[in-house]
């Protein structure tokens, strides 16, 4: 391998469907990013396969037209495109703020952040991105780093309180994972423990697991009574339609792989900040706009708080609402990575799968 092929590499003088992106690549990864739309990762590619692993919309959206964040509970799904996003100050919603009100997800995601190349050189590339939102006086700053040599994100970030009220925050990556690597071929594997199911609305009639319950991870009750591995993937052509609330991750990782394709994705995380893994199973059978069945995703979302319903309330009633002193920050750290090799997974470390 010469050095050239060593090297890392980065670009922000692009753009994808008219929005402002980036991309970091070596010779296991590319990746995209889109300051331009929420600082969204709309590409994480594994190169020995040539898979993308993230979920891809395939209904039209576009970016907000303005800086303005207009108030409609559909707005974020709109202009939702995959792949993974930070959600910041709200996940799930709508909350009442003085003033204001948030909903569906938020505005961090919906507005254009600014970007800047920090490093670039033999050893690592990297992107710090920016942005300060309009509704909540949050300053929020991710610096992505792709290291030489490595099938590995390093993801560095900060949110800091620029008020001088303390404020209420939920901290999510809205993380989409699509086909082609989950499916039947796949298995999911986590550390969780005794984890949750909220109440479902009397109009969803896509679930297949009971509302309201307590399971211990991967089994939880059917909705007809059977138990259900929630570690395994269901046919490509169900109409499914769930959301599961993984708790007691101590160890903050999670690991999907596919033996049929030889490659994987994982991610780890500080399971001390982000409290739950919210697991979004929308596999066909979200039978709603912009959706309409279109779409098997499984999104593994690392969140500060649960559930994503009855918003702010349930979660100021578990305690797991988190607060923001004025001029406080808060940092974390997290790395997601590609492999190959597994058909299950015992531990991750730093975003790569530990032999």
């Amino acid at each position: 391998m010469g050095y050239f092929d060593e090297r890392p590499s980065i670009s922000t003088e692009l753009s994808y469907r008219g929005i402002d992106a980036a991309v970091l690549e070596n010779r296991h990864l590319r990746v995209m990013v889109l300051p331009g739309k929420g600082g969204d990762i709309l590409e994480f590619r594994d190169k020995r396969t040539d898979v993308d692993v993230l979920y891809h919309a395939d209904y039209q959206w576009d970016p907000p037209s303005e800086r303005v964040i207009p108030s409609t509970e559909m707005t974020w799904n709109e202009h939702y495109p995959g792949g993974w996003q930070l959600n910041v100050p709200v996940a799930g919603g709508p909350m009442s703020i003085p003033g204001n009100r948030y909903d569906h997800h938020g505005e961090s995601a919906l507005i254009p952040w600014d970007a800047a190349v920090v490093r670039d050189d033999d050893e690592a590339v990297a992107l710090e991105l920016t942005a300060r939102l309009r509704r909540y006086p949050f300053a929020i700053t991710q610096r992505l780093t792709l290291p030489a040599g490595e099938s590995r994100l390093e993801i560095d970030e900060s949110v800091t309180n620029e008020g001088e009220y303390e404020l209420e925050y939920v901290w999510q990556h809205h993380v989409a994972l699509g086909r082609p690597l989950i499916g039947p071929d796949a298995r999911l594997d986590v550390p969780a423990g005794e984890s949750y199911i909220d109440d479902y609305p009397d109009d969803l009639t896509t679930n297949r697991l009971a509302g309201d319950q307590q399971f211990a991870w991967p089994m939880a009750e059917g909705e007809n009574g059977e138990s259900v591995d929630l570690s395994q993937f269901p046919p490509t052509d169900s109409e499914i339609h769930d959301q599961a609330y993984l708790l007691g991750v101590d160890d903050g990782w999670y690991a999907v792989s596919n033996s049929e394709l030889d490659v994987g994705f994982a991610l780890s995380y500080p399971a001390e900040h982000f409290e739950a893994l919210w697991y979004w199973q929308a596999f066909g059978g979200m039978d709603e706009s912009p959706f309409w069945g279109r779409n098997y995703t499984a999104g593994l979302e690392p969140t500060t708080a649960y559930p994503g319903h009855s918003y702010p309330d349930a979660q100021r009633e578990n305690g797991t609402m988190k607060t923001l002193a004025p001029g406080e920050t808060v940092s974390v750290e997290l790395a997601a990575g590609t492999y190959g090799g597994h058909e299950r997974v015992e531990r991750v470390e730093d975003g790569q799968v530990v032999e």
